[in-house]
């Protein structure tokens, strides 16, 4: 769950709260009863989400490990025969090509490669096993590709349950807050008068303010001079008999390099 999840489902827990220790006050009234037993049934909801989500994280976790245990081992066989192809190709130079390899692949995309370079490999078993490679070295080959697709698989329906679980957590969220919002009428009207009961109900009911953005950096504004008319200008041009102002003066408090 996000902070703003947190805070409301803090809240809504606090309202269920409220409503189990006012519940006689009111007891007289259906639509409060039947919506603080919404507020609890959400708080539940929360509850039980957030723990599936809790095992899915763990479990993904753990799932990313070992696809990246499988990706390693399969990268690891693909250069064993890749090496091996390239003593290969000094009778037979075509056979590069077969056994390329791009740098750094996505997962599908090393799959594929693999596949590819298994069909290249077993028509030249028996060159291969010449270099000293394994005599199942195909069969391994193949062994490796499909644990990493399954690993791939794995690590993807637990990501799907995730954000499942997430989608749950939402809801839930809202169905509390909604039903609150329907309380925010119902409880001080029903406790008008009764001021420490009311004080109880703002304070179950309030939900902290999730920290403000980043505030705008306040830039102050250059110290431009005000451009003025040729007239002026004109005017206070220095004369012969008056010293000239030197050109490059900087007014007080300007930047030289803006009055350049």
């Amino acid at each position: 769950m996000n902070v703003h999840e947190i805070r409301r489902y803090q809240m809504l827990r606090r309202v269920r709260d409220f409503g189990a220790t006012e519940r006689e006050k009111f007891a007289s009234i259906p639509l409060a009863v039947r919506t603080f037993a919404l507020v609890a049934d959400a708080v539940s909801a929360v509850e039980h989400t957030a723990s599936q989500q809790s095992r899915s994280r763990r479990a993904g976790r753990e799932h990313t490990i070992a696809k990246t245990e499988a990706r390693r081992r399969l990268m690891n066989h693909l250069q064993v025969i890749r090496r091996t192809a390239r003593a290969l190709a000094l009778d037979a130079p075509q056979l590069l090509g077969a056994f390329q390899m791009p740098r750094a692949p996505r997962d599908l995309t090393l799959v594929a490669v693999a596949r590819a370079i298994s069909a290249h490999a077993a028509p030249l078993e028996c060159e291969f096993i010449a270099h000293a490679l394994s005599e199942t070295f195909v069969a391994d080959l193949n062994r490796l590709i499909d644990d990493f697709e399954q690993a791939i698989g794995r690590r993807h329906v637990l990501g799907g349950d995730h954000v499942q679980a997430r989608v749950g957590i939402e809801l839930a969220v809202a169905r509390g807050f909604l039903a609150v919002r329907r309380l925010d009428a119902i409880v001080p009207n029903r406790l008008r008068g009764n001021a420490p009961a009311l004080a109880l109900w703002k304070s179950a009911r309030f939900v902290e303010r999730s920290p403000a953005s980043a505030r705008r950096r306040f830039v102050p504004a250059f110290a431009v001079p005000e451009r003025q008319p040729i007239a002026v200008a004109e005017q206070r041009r220095p004369v012969a008999n008056q010293p000239a102002r030197q050109p490059h003066e900087v007014p007080r408090g300007m930047r030289p390099h803006f009055a350049a």
